[in-house]
């Protein structure tokens, strides 16, 4: 069933199809959830309330050409709502700066100095902004090659899309991504 097809079948209040929807958008909800809250019993309250705002807004969607990073969207607006209610303090922070100081991040270095793990929080998180900037194409299959594990062909079956147009969105993504942190590094070194 296309993506069409279940909109269509939501529509006129057909379960089956929601069920659907959600098998198969769960991972890409999940994700993205627990990439930004990093926490599981969290991260499956957000699940809940995203396909709940799916559900009640499935009536009024006019083009389902991108659902995918609709539904994107929605996951990762109610996942940074939740960070705003649950520390009001930090509202103004980046979601995606918080926690890249725990242990279990690789890419955190345990002995640096304090200056580092700013400036290493710095840097992710402005990965993340140019990730966000990205044409809507690219940014999807990125998303769901990097944060949801997809292969090629499982993007190519889920979007529509050739294999060589995956590729070619993807080497574009990355492409994009290099230059801009390239440009940023260089300002800020």
């Amino acid at each position: 069933m296309t993506d069409s097809q279940i909109i269509k079948e939501i529509q006129k209040d057909n379960n089956l199809a929601f069920r659907a929807l959600i098998n198969k958008y769960k991972k890409l909800v999940f994700n993205t959830a627990f990439r930004l809250v990093k926490n599981t019993s969290d991260a499956e309250d957000i699940f809940q309330d995203v396909f709940l705002e799916i559900y009640k807004s499935c009536a009024y969607i006019q083009n389902d050409d991108d659902l995918t990073m609709w539904i994107y969207k929605i996951s990762y607006n109610k996942s940074i709502s939740f960070l705003r209610k649950k520390n009001p303090a930090k509202a103004n922070n980046s979601p995606d700066e918080k926690n890249t100081t725990e242990p279990n991040n690789k890419r955190f270095i345990e002995n640096a100095t304090p200056s580092k793990q700013l400036e290493e929080k710095e840097n992710i998180a402005h990965l993340y902004r140019l990730i966000d900037q990205l044409p809507d194409k690219q940014k999807t299959v990125l998303l769901l090659h990097k944060f949801d594990g997809l292969t090629q062909k499982e993007i190519c079956e889920k979007l529509n899309l050739s294999i060589d147009s995956v590729e070619s969105l993807i080497y574009r993504a990355k492409k994009n991504l290099r230059q801009k942190l390239t440009e940023y590094l260089k300002l800020n070194s």
